[in-house]
């Protein structure tokens, strides 16, 4: 007896298995069992009611089963007990099989709309752009990809994300770009809920014939060790997890790091992992990228303005021309300036990669100009409010510039909860000082910039003097609008900038060299920083009678990179607040009116 329960129990324990790893194929068999139990059962019955059956199996064959596999044979039924039979097998069979049929098919289609729509299964694509996890970033990052021209981008997004919400995410900041309908169509953002760590979800998005790789960092801040947060543990997980793909492409895959020492432990992979040794992975620690760029801003408002424009695909973009030299390239070359020095050629400014190689060596009549001597940068007090994993690189690279300046700048760090303390101070003070806000990164998604919001609120209320310039950084694109009636100098929307950068460097791999100098404070033996942006008015600059008239572009460019003994080049202006960087035909004959109060661009050499 015993034995028996075993067996019994092992049995259900084993339909129960089969029932929860295939539901359908249960639920089919086990209509077809009763199904066939109902035939058993009316085979017996017919043949004790009707004389015509010879057999069980003649009753069965001829009668209970022709009846339901062909109803109209039941019309030529003469024994009124067997048509009743015969009636009630027919309708149980519809009933039990044609409609379990007809309701797994429509579970199926329910089930397959259900799957397309949560971006499950599996997705055949090419060539298209794979980003791994999900941040605030994202949604700028991807309408970035609107101002790529004649060309078609398709995005992969594999995210633990609810995909209506990271689709409504994107759709809210692609719509902040002013694209028509037909522009918009040449961006598909695909999104698919799953984890950068499972092998079959990165198969399901043809991860193999992808064209580039972005790996977001998570909003995920405390450290599992020590210099290593969550977030960068992550980041190296997906990496290893890469390695033994086989890519068709080869694509960069770019790596989103909190830390600078995850960067370093990153190359370490590369170098020593076999697997890695063939990809090619570009750890990007931003948070000491915006330091220096938040520095900058600080010294000059504008030069977020430069960088901005530098990082999008609209307007000028920099691409790299192998093989040229800078002088040849500025005496022939129409449609680029060079900006610096690659171990394959130069780095080149232009509006597209279309017209990298036109040439045009007619001769440029140049402007003799006389260049005044540099005026020092003056000394600054800088206050810092909020703590987040900038602030240490803003005030690393204070101390960088003090040294390339030969200037104090006071940069000072101040806790939240002495602001109204500060503020009283500050009023009854005559110095000039800037005061610069700093977003929180630890805070939840929806309370992003919140301790900015409540700061710049109790400022405009309390602080009562003139000459303090309040620059502000938020996280989150969507509050832009919501504080620019505020008193404020600058607002560094550093997500934003990140996204650009990101993107920019997933494109073009081969321009990640030039944007890890730019973005580097580095000084050489003649205390300069080479190749970093420069503004500076005309007026400040230049010992000549305004407006300078200049027979086109290319005319000022070399007329003045020749001014300033080919220690810098000129690549953009501001002219009555508004940036532009040159481009198109330089060469063209097109008068350019150069007035006292424009700011000049200037990329040291």
């Amino acid at each position: 007896m015993k034995k028996l329960k075993a067996r019994l129990a092992k049995a259900r324990s084993m339909i129960s298995i089969k029932t929860y790893k295939r539901p359908m194929l249960f639920i089919i068999m086990t209509m077809v069992l009763l199904n066939l139990l109902i035939l058993v059962l009316a085979a017996f019955i017919a043949l004790a009611i009707d004389d015509d059956f010879t057999s069980f199996f003649d009753a069965f064959a001829n009668g209970s089963l022709k009846w339901m596999m062909s109803p109209n044979s039941i019309v030529l039924i003469e024994n009124p007990q067997t048509l009743i039979l015969a009636v009630v097998v027919l309708v149980t069979g519809m009933i039990l099989f044609s409609g379990t049929i007809i309701a797994l098919t429509t579970n199926a289609i329910k089930d397959y709309f259900q799957k397309k729509k949560s971006g499950s299964g599996k997705i055949l694509l090419e060539n298209h752009i794979v980003i791994l996890n999900w941040n605030n970033k994202v949604p700028e990052l991807v309408s970035d990809l609107l101002h790529l021209e004649n060309r078609k981008v398709t995005v992969m997004i594999l995210a633990d994300i609810d995909k209506e919400y990271a689709e409504k995410q994107i759709v809210n900041a692609t719509q902040q770009i002013q694209k028509t309908q037909n522009e918009l169509s040449s961006l598909n953002v695909l999104v698919k809920k799953g984890d950068p760590l499972i092998r079959s979800d990165l198969e399901d998005i043809s991860i193999a014939k992808a064209n580039a790789i972005l790996i977001m960092s998570k909003d995920m801040h405390e450290e599992v060790v020590k210099d290593l947060p969550k977030s960068d543990l992550n980041v190296i997980k997906i990496i290893l997890n890469l390695g033994p793909i086989e890519f068709e492409k080869q694509p960069p895959i770019v790596a989103e790091v909190k830390n600078i020492h995850t960067k370093a432990k990153i190359m370490a992979l590369e170098s020593v992992v076999h697997t890695l040794h063939e990809h090619t992975i570009l750890p990007i620690c931003f948070d000491r990228r915006l330091g220096q760029i938040i520095a900058q801003t600080i010294i000059n408002p504008q030069v977020e303005d430069v960088y901005l424009s530098l990082f999008s695909f609209e307007g000028s973009e920099v691409y790299q021309l192998p093989k040229v030299d800078f002088e040849q390239c500025l005496a022939n070359y129409s449609q680029v300036i060079p900006i610096a020095k690659s171990s394959e050629g130069l780095y080149v400014l232009s509006l597209d990669d279309r017209h990298l190689t036109d040439q045009n060596p007619t001769p440029i009549l140049l402007v003799p100009l006389k260049i005044k001597p540099e005026k020092a940068v003056l000394p600054q007090s800088v206050y810092l409010f909020g703590n987040n994993n900038k602030l240490q690189y803003i005030l690393d690279s204070f101390s960088e510039y003090e040294k390339l300046y030969h200037q104090e700048f006071k940069a000072e760090f101040i806790p939240d909860d002495r602001l109204a303390e500060f503020v009283s101070k500050l009023n009854q003070e005559t110095t000039a000082a800037t005061i610069v806000l700093l977003s929180d990164d630890h805070q939840a998604v929806d309370a992003l910039d919140a301790n900015v919001i409540d700061s710049l609120i109790y400022l405009e209320g309390h602080l009562k003097r003139e000459g303090i310039n309040i620059i502000v950084e938020l996280l989150e694109p969507k509050n832009d609008h919501i504080i620019r009636d505020f008193n404020i100098r600058n607002t560094i929307i550093s997500n934003k900038i990140i996204s650009l950068l990101l993107s920019k460097l997933a494109l073009y791999k081969e321009t990640a060299p030039f944007y890890e100098n730019l973005l580097t404070i580095s000084i050489n033996d003649q205390g300069e920083d080479e190749q970093s942006l420069r503004l500076v008015p005309a007026r400040e600059m230049l010992n000549e009678s305004f407006p300078l008239v200049f027979s086109s572009k290319k005319a000022l460019i070399l007329s003045i990179y020749q001014a300033l003994g080919k220690k810098a080049i000129p690549i953009g202006i501001f002219h009555q607040g508004i940036l532009t960087l040159f481009s198109g035909n330089l060469s063209e004959k097109n008068p350019l009116s150069l007035e006292e109060a424009d700011i000049l661009v200037f990329m040291n050499l």
